[in-house]
């Protein structure tokens, strides 16, 4: 019975180096945007090995779901995830600026990080230029599912954010938010 999960994992280990190859001729051929859709298609394996050899930086025992979309960059090396990490599937992330994730983090599923404003072809530009500001997910913290984070803000230690969040202020440590915007439901006590 080992003898043919080795064998499997040797298998899946091979494929994921094949995918590898195959997003560098994408990359190559028809430019990193393409081979940053196919990344979307590719087993959770293959994401994983991709994204680090692109420069992000991530921690051992991740679990990195499929179906994430990257978006504003030329390779993953604004996306730094800690040790003991989950991304659920279907993300979203917005590389123009630095998405600093610590350690024992767990982002559900569909849930979104902008770290950028731009209305460069609208009249607003003069009242709100563009601007990019990083966003901290600090130790420990719970994001449910469709969620949204936006630019700048920093989630402390031990916090939760509620499903269906919308995340424009800081949150404080131990603290459990919720709504859209997202505000301040309850102190979690540890």
């Amino acid at each position: 019975m080992k003898t043919g999960l080795r064998l499997f994992q040797r298998y899946r280990l091979i494929f994921a180096y094949y995918n590898l190859l195959r997003f560098r001729i994408r990359r190559l051929l028809i430019g990193f945007d393409f081979a940053n859709m196919f990344l979307q298609r590719l087993d959770k394996q293959s994401v994983l090995l991709i994204l680090k050899d692109y420069g992000a930086q991530i921690g051992s025992n991740c679990d990195i779901e499929t179906g994430l979309i990257f978006h504003n960059c030329n390779d993953y090396s604004n996306l730094i995830i800690g040790d003991n990490c989950h991304i659920g599937k279907n993300c979203f992330f917005d590389l123009r600026n630095k998405v600093i994730i610590g350690a024992n983090v767990v982002i559900s599923m569909q849930s979104s990080f902008l770290t950028h404003l731009d209305m460069s072809k609208s009249e607003l530009r003069s009242l709100y230029p563009a601007i990019s500001k990083s966003i901290k997910v600090l130790n420990n913290v719970y994001i449910g599912s469709r969620s949204i984070i936006l630019m700048g803000v920093v989630l402390d230690e031990n916090s939760i954010v509620a499903a269906g969040s919308l995340v424009k202020d800081n949150v404080a440590s131990r603290t459990l938010v919720g709504g859209v915007p997202a505000k301040k439901i309850k102190d979690i006590n540890l």
